[in-house]
């Protein structure tokens, strides 16, 4: 879990650099209605509707996702939960427990691969793999939601997700939980960035367990409702 996480720092920080070359606008300040398919990915919801949303990126941290549903479920929460397909094929129970509840599940791919520069057939074939390992392993069908593994993107991969009918989701809020701060600082993050169709990134991390309720219940002090993914994106109340 070490060198994975070791691994995810090293791929997080080459994205940011990307993200800042490409002049990608990380606040996601548009409406993501008027989104060309094809050329950037989403990184925030419908503005129009006070509406938030907490997306967990998964490949790890088994450990930790009881406690995170757990507290979910007692708030009324529900989240997008993007999943690699190799997890879900470890970890099926946690899987139907997610739709069980009423929470919606997305694709993290089928492992958690660099996907910036992969050509067309590697990236369709690493969606639609994770789409059926995830399906085969827990009966669940994700949504047709891809969070590309690290954050990384180019105007080409986009394009190719869209191909697959996915649609490319990163977010408006990154907590940087992943580094395992304090959870005060995780949930001061998630706060301070969030406004009507905030996509608000998080991980099953130990701190982050500590972080949630804050979370939730900071985001309702705020007047915000929290959607899933699919919800927030559209403008549907729920």
């Amino acid at each position: 879990m070490l060198i994975l996480r070791r691994r995810y720092v090293a791929g997080s920080i080459l994205a940011i650099l990307l993200r800042a070359t490409c002049g990608l606008n990380l606040l996601g300040m548009y409406d993501a209605r008027a989104v060309v398919a094809g050329i950037t990915p989403i990184t925030r919801g419908y503005t129009g509707s006070p509406n938030a949303s907490l997306m967990f990126n998964v490949d790890w941290g088994e450990e930790y996702l009881p406690q995170i549903l757990d507290t979910l479920k007692e708030r009324g929460v529900p989240a997008t939960f993007f999943l690699t397909g190799t997890w879900a094929e470890r970890n099926a129970t946690l899987v139907a427990r997610m739709a069980r509840e009423g929470h919606e599940v997305g694709n993290h791919g089928a492992a958690h691969s660099h996907v910036e520069s992969m050509s067309r057939e590697n990236l369709q074939r690493l969606i639609q793999s994770g789409e059926e390992r995830i399906f085969q392993a827990s009966g669940v069908r994700p949504a047709k939601l891809f969070a590309p593994p690290y954050g990384e993107w180019s105007g080409e991969m986009v394009t190719y997700v869209a191909e697959s009918g996915y649609q490319t989701i990163l977010w408006t809020v990154d907590t940087v939980d992943w580094r395992l701060p304090a959870p005060e600082a995780i949930w001061k993050r998630a706060l301070a960035g969030a406004a009507p169709g905030a996509l608000i990134l998080l991980h099953p991390t130990e701190p982050t367990v500590s972080a949630l309720p804050f979370i939730v219940d900071g985001l309702r002090e705020k007047g915000l409702t929290l959607t899933t993914v699919s919800e927030n994106i559209t403008g549907k109340p729920r």
